[in-house]
């Protein structure tokens, strides 16, 4: 039995370049359209990577696809939003604008009555958070926030780890991620300023804070933050946020963030009444950080406290631990989900509660 595809659409070609690829691999989805304000986006397939912009995707496309022309795989390119609204074959429907359109661009595109899948923050202020909410209860599509991280079989491992009851009840989650700056390449440098991204901690720690929600299917009750920033000057948030706090209904939470790296390091551990479980994940198999010791790109060490390190239970993931593959990935479910008229992935209700506890640390670090 053969699967009629919907037809999807790419707002942005930055990261949307991911979703690209996730829609030109699904099987329940066929990429119709792609829009974006940068003509050397629109030339050809690969010119995001062309313009030495979002590198990090390219090995998510075979090489000779790269130097095609849009229009000669099937895919119309327009620099107008209104035009990718308007077209009523069009069924599905990525924003990855900047930060600060998001909520605008998100209305729009409910108005046109379209599946749509949201890169997150879903929103930088928790006004437009609260009525994209509103929105979103009384919307008969479905609407993905892309927190890819989810995807990630480190983070899913984890998270069955703590759903199985493996280590017990959860007393303790930490996260801590070291990274370099922000790309200084993005369209009109909107990142660098918070009016736009929201800063370091709305941009990008919002990621954490669903984490730290997902994993242990806790909400976060209470936070306090400190946060540091004198290292990037042309940038005008914070280049450290330091986050601490508890879970509603017990347990702590810790989560530091860096953008004052020069390789990448993402560590999560849950310590449970019965063990702990403790995760990383690298951005390349070369890491300064371990002086290149391990071929792996993500591992996950489960154990029991005062046992010895071969003891414990290690797993380790290549290429599909990594963030561009995550995002990839997410797509490709969220399609399969709108055809089998199930849950997304992550809700517009998962994009709210991260983004108010991203603006709550905000606020204890007299950010706003």
């Amino acid at each position: 039995m053969s699967i009629e595809k919907k037809k999807a659409a790419v707002i942005g070609l930055g990261i949307g370049m991911a979703h690209v690829a996730g829609y030109l691999e699904s099987e329940y989805a066929e990429l119709a359209a792609v829009c974006d304000l940068i003509p050397g986006r629109l030339a050809s397939v690969g010119g995001t990577f062309e313009q030495g912009s979002m590198l990090c995707l390219k090995p998510l496309f075979k090489e000779e696809l790269l130097g095609r022309r849009w229009e000669d795989i099937g895919v119309r390119t327009t620099d107008s939003m209104d035009s990718i609204l308007e077209d009523p074959e069009i069924d599905i429907v990525s924003i990855c604008t900047p930060d600060y359109l998001h909520a605008g661009h998100l209305r729009r595109v409910m108005e046109s009555g379209k599946h749509i899948m949201l890169e997150k923050p879903v929103a930088i202020t928790m006004e437009d958070a609260h009525e994209i909410g509103r929105l979103a209860e009384a919307y008969g599509k479905q609407v993905c926030i892309g927190y890819e991280f989810r995807m990630n079989p480190v983070v899913q491992q984890l998270k069955q780890i703590v759903d199985s009851g493996r280590i017990g009840r959860v007393e303790a989650f930490s996260l801590y991620h070291f990274r370099t700056p922000f790309r200084r390449d993005k369209w009109n440098h909107w990142i660098q300023q918070r009016e736009f991204s929201g800063g370091l901690i709305i941009e990008e720690t919002c990621h954490w804070f669903d984490l730290a929600r997902f994993i242990t299917s806790k909400e976060i009750g209470t936070i306090h933050c400190v946060t540091a920033s004198g290292v990037h000057d042309d940038f005008d948030f914070e280049d450290v946020a330091y986050i601490q706090g508890r879970y509603e209904d017990g347990g702590i939470f810790q989560v530091s963030h860096a953008l004052t790296g020069f390789d990448f390091s993402l560590q999560l551990t849950i310590h449970g009444a019965d063990g702990t479980a403790w995760a990383g994940l690298k951005e390349e198999v070369y890491s300064s950080l371990d002086n290149g010791a391990t071929d792996y790109l993500g591992i996950v060490s489960v154990g029991k406290p005062g046992d010895g390190p071969k003891d414990a239970e290690v797993t380790t993931y290549g290429e599909e631990a990594t963030e561009p593959f995550n995002i990839r990935e997410m797509v490709k479910e969220f399609c399969r989900a709108i055809a089998a008229g199930e849950p997304v992935t992550a809700t517009v209700e998962d994009g709210i509660r991260s983004l108010a506890a991203s603006v709550a640390a905000l606020e204890s670090a007299g950010g706003l």
